[in-house]
C-alpha cells in the first residue's frame, strides 16, 4: 500500500506540474507559430489592436439574412454609441415565453481611416464572438463575410481571420461593420479586433484555433480511443466493470465536447436534439464518474446513487425536445441548468473523495487534484456562458475533461498493469505450490517405492519359504524317514538328494531377474537338468523353436513353469523306461505350447488323475495359477505332455 501511495503522490505531482507548465507550453506554441520570417513592414504599418467601437442595436422579431449592402439595413444616423471592446450584452438567466422569438441585431462600427496605405492585403482577426444567431462583416458597406448553418451552434468558438481587401491591389476599407443578430434574452459578446497583414495575424489565429478548437478535439478523440481500447479489454474480461465504465465516460465526454469545435453546417441533426445531447451527456458524465469512483474505492452510497440517477433521468426526460411546454428553448435554458447541476456535482465528488481518503486509496489524491482544477474551471465557464466575463476568454471545461482523461487513464493503467502483476504473482505462487506438491509427490513416491520393495521382498520370501517347504522340505523329510526306516538303498537316497538339489537350484534361479523370454527360461532348465537326464541313460532331444515373448513373465510365474517342467521330467525318469526325451515349442493363435515327449510305456491318464496323485494335480494348479493349462496324451508308443501359455493375459488369481 505504501508503494501505491508513492505512485499516487508522484502522479499527482506530475499532473500538477503539467497544469503549472501549461501556460509555458502555450507560449512556446505561440512562438513556434510565429517562427516564419515576416515580410518587411513599412514604418507605421504595424497591426492595430482595436479596443473601441460604435454600437447600434435594432430590435426585431425572428432572424433575417444580412443584406448585401449595409445601406439596405437603413440604420439611423444618430443611433450610434461608443462602447469598449470586448463588449458583452447581458442575458436573462430565466427565459420567458417570448425569449425564442424576439431578436436584436447589433451593429459594431470600426473606424480604419487612420491606417496608412499599404500594398499588401490586410486581414481582420476576431478571436471570439458569442451569440445565438449569425455574424456578418462589411467593408465600406459591402458584405465580405457571413456565417452559415445553424444559428445556435454556429461555430462561435472558432476564431475568424478574414481578408478585408475585396480584390488584389484594392485599398483597405476605411470602415468595417460587424453585424451580430441574437435572441433578445440570450445576450451576446464580441472580443477585441485586430487588423494587419497575414504574417502578423496568422500566428495569433493559429494559436487561438489550437487553444479553442484543436486541443479540445484532439483530447476528446484520444479519450474516446483509449475508451474503445478499455471496452475491448472489458469484452475479454467481463468481470471487471471499471473498463466498461471508463469507455462510457469517454463516450459521454466526447459527446459533451462536440459543441466546442463542431458548428456551422456540419451537424446532421436539429439544434434542439443536438443541444439535448450536449446537456444529457453532461448529466450522464457526472453519473458515470460517480459510479466509477464508487467502484474504485469500494464504499457505495446507495442514497447518493439513487439521488444522482433520479436527477439525471428527470432532467433528461424534462428536457426532451418538443415534450415539455414549460421549456421555451433548451439552449436558452442550458446556462441555468448548468448552474443547478454544479452544486450537485460538487456534492457527488466530495462524498466520493471523502470515502476514497477514508480507505486510503492512492488514486483518491489524483481525483482530488483533478476536482480542485475542474470545479474552478467549470465555475469560470459558467460565468463566461452567462456573459459575466469578457468573450475574449477561453472555455476551460475542455481542459478539465482532458485532465480527467489523463487521471482516469493513469488509474486504468495502474489497474491494467496491476492485473498483469497480480497474474505474475499468482503464477509465481502457483509455481511455488507446484514445486512443493512435486516434492511431496516425490517423497510419497520414494516412500511408496520403499513400501513396494518391502512388500515384494516379503512376498518373495514367503514364496521361497512356501516353495522350499512344499518341494525341498517334503523331499528331505521323505529321505530322512526312508534312511531311518532303512527302506531305501544308497542309490535311491542319492537320487532323492539330487532331486532336492535340483529343487534348490531352480528356486535360486527363479530369484534372478527374468526377461519375458520363455526360451531363456527353458535354457536354464536344460542347464540344470540335462546332466541328470543323460546320467539316467536318456537321450535329450532339444527342438525348441523361437516363440513370442511373454510380457507377464515374472519370477513367480517363472518358478511355476520350472516346477511344471521339472515334475514332468522327474515323472519320465522315475516311472518310465524311456530312452529318449524330446522338448519342443510352438505357437498357435494366441498361445505358446511347450511339449515334452518320451518313448516309454504309457499310462492311463484318467485313472492317474482319479487316484489323486499329487504330481499331476500340482501341475494343473500351477498352470492355472499363471493362466495356462496342461494336458497329457499317453499310449503304448510313449507319452506327450503339453503346457499351453497365453501370450497376453489380463490377470489371474494368485496361487499358493
Amino acid at each position: 500500500m505504501r508503494q501505491g501511495n508513492n505512485d499516487g503522490e508522484q502522479a499527482g505531482r506530475g499532473i500538477a506540474a503539467f497544469w503549472r507548465a501549461l501556460p509555458l507550453i502555450v507560449l512556446l506554441l505561440l512562438c513556434c507559430a510565429r517562427a516564419p520570417a515576416a515580410a518587411p513592414v513599412l514604418p507605421g504599418d504595424h497591426p492595430i489592436h482595436i479596443t473601441e467601437a460604435e454600437l447600434q442595436s435594432v430590435n426585431g422579431t425572428g432572424f433575417t439574412a444580412p443584406p448585401l449592402l449595409s445601406v439596405d439595413a437603413e440604420l439611423p444616423r444618430g443611433g450610434w454609441k461608443p462602447v469598449g471592446l470586448p463588449y458583452t450584452a447581458e442575458r436573462e438567466l430565466v427565459p420567458t415565453a417570448s425569449s425564442g422569438v424576439r431578436t436584436v441585431t447589433d451593429w459594431y462600427r470600426l473606424d480604419l481611416g487612420a491606417l496608412p496605405p499599404s500594398t499588401q492585403p490586410r486581414l481582420l482577426y476576431l478571436p471570439r464572438w458569442k451569440t445565438l444567431g449569425h455574424i456578418a462583416v462589411y467593408g465600406d458597406g459591402v458584405l465580405i463575410y457571413q456565417s452559415h448553418g445553424s444559428p445556435i451552434h454556429n461555430g462561435y468558438n472558432h476564431p475568424l481571420l478574414l481578408p478585408l481587401n475585396l480584390a488584389a491591389q484594392a485599398p483597405t476599407p476605411a470602415s468595417v461593420l460587424i453585424r451580430v443578430d441574437r435572441l433578445r434574452n440570450s445576450g451576446s459578446g464580441l472580443s477585441t479586433v485586430w487588423v494587419g497583414h497575414e504574417d502578423d495575424l496568422s500566428w495569433r489565429y493559429q494559436a487561438r484555433q489550437m487553444l479553442q478548437v484543436q486541443l479540445p478535439f484532439m483530447g476528446s478523440a484520444a479519450f474516446l480511443a483509449v475508451g474503445a481500447f478499455a471496452f475491448a479489454v472489458w469484452l475479454g474480461k467481463r468481470r471487471e466493470p471499471l473498463y466498461l465504465l471508463f469507455f462510457a465516460i469517454s463516450a459521454a465526454a466526447f459527446l459533451r465536447m462536440l459543441h466546442y469545435y463542431v458548428g456551422g453546417s456540419y451537424i446532421p441533426m436539429s439544434d434542439e436534439w443536438f443541444e439535448w445531447m450536449t446537456v444529457a451527456s453532461l448529466l450522464w458524465l457526472i453519473l458515470l464518474i460517480h459510479l466509477f469512483l464508487e467502484r474504485l474505492h469500494g464504499q457505495p452510497s446507495p442514497w447518493l446513487t439513487r439521488l444522482t440517477v433520479g436527477l439525471v433521468l428527470a432532467c433528461n426526460l424534462a428536457t426532451v425536445p418538443h415534450v415539455s411546454r414549460s421549456i421555451v428553448s433548451l439552449y436558452l435554458f442550458t446556462p441555468l441548468l448548468n448552474l443547478v447541476v454544479l452544486p450537485v456535482a460538487v456534492l457527488i465528488f466530495s462524498v466520493n473523495l471523502r470515502k476514497a481518503y477514508r480507505v486510503q486509496l492512492p488514486e483518491g489524491r489524483l481525483v482530488a487534484a483533478w476536482t480542485m482544477i475542474a470545479v474552478p474551471f467549470t465555475c469560470y465557464d459558467a460565468l463566461l456562458q452567462n456573459n459575466l466575463l469578457g468573450p475574449e476568454s477561453v472555455y476551460t471545461s475542455p481542459y478539465a475533461i482532458i485532465g480527467l482523461f489523463f487521471v482516469f487513464s493513469y488509474i486504468m493503467f495502474l489497474r491494467y498493469t496491476g492485473a498483469f502483476a497480480e497474474v505474475a504473482r499468482l503464477n509465481k505462487g502457483l509455481a511455488h505450490r507446484l514445486r512443493e506438491r512435486e516434492d511431496e509427490l516425490k517423497q510419497s513416491y520414494e516412500r511408496l517405492r520403499v513400501v513396494e520393495n518391502e512388500q515384494m521382498l516379503n512376498a518373495e520370501r514367503r514364496r521361497l519359504m512356501q516353495d522350499m517347504h512344499d518341494g525341498l522340505g517334503s523331499s528331505l523329510i521323505g529321505a530322512i524317514r526312508s534312511v531311518e526306516q532303512g527302506s531305501m538303498s544308497e542309490a535311491e537316497i542319492a537320487d532323492m538328494l539330487k532331486g532336492c538339489m535340483d529343487d534348490l537350484k531352480l528356486a535360486i534361479d527363479s530369484m534372478e531377474i527374468v526377461d519375458p523370454d520363455l526360451l531363456l527360461l527353458l535354457a536354464t532348465l536344460r542347464f540344470r537338468l540335462a546332466p541328470r537326464i543323460e546320467g539316467a541313460g536318456i537321450a535329450l532331444r532339444w527342438e525348441v523353436q523361437p516363440v513370442p515373448s511373454l510380457p507377464w513373465l515374472d519370477p513367480g510365474s517363472a518358478l511355476h513353469i520350472l516346477r511344471i517342467m521339472q515334475e514332468c521330467i522327474a515323472n519320465v525318469m522315475r516311472h518310465t523306461r524311456a530312452t529318449t526325451l524330446r522338448v519342443s515349442t510352438a505357437t498357435t493363435d494366441d498361445l505358446v505350447c511347450v511339449t515334452i515327449e518320451d518313448n516309454g510305456p504309457g499310462f492311463d491318464v484318467a485313472e492317474a488323475l482319479q487316484r489323486g496323485g499329487r504330481g499331476l494335480r500340482n501341475q494343473q494348479q500351477r498352470a492355472k495359477a499363471i493362466g495356462g493349462s496342461v494336458g497329457w496324451q499317453s499310449g503304448s508308443a510313449g507319452t506327450r505332455f503339453t503346457l499351453w501359455l497365453p501370450i497376453e493375459r489380463e490377470s489371474v488369481p494368485a496361487a499358493t
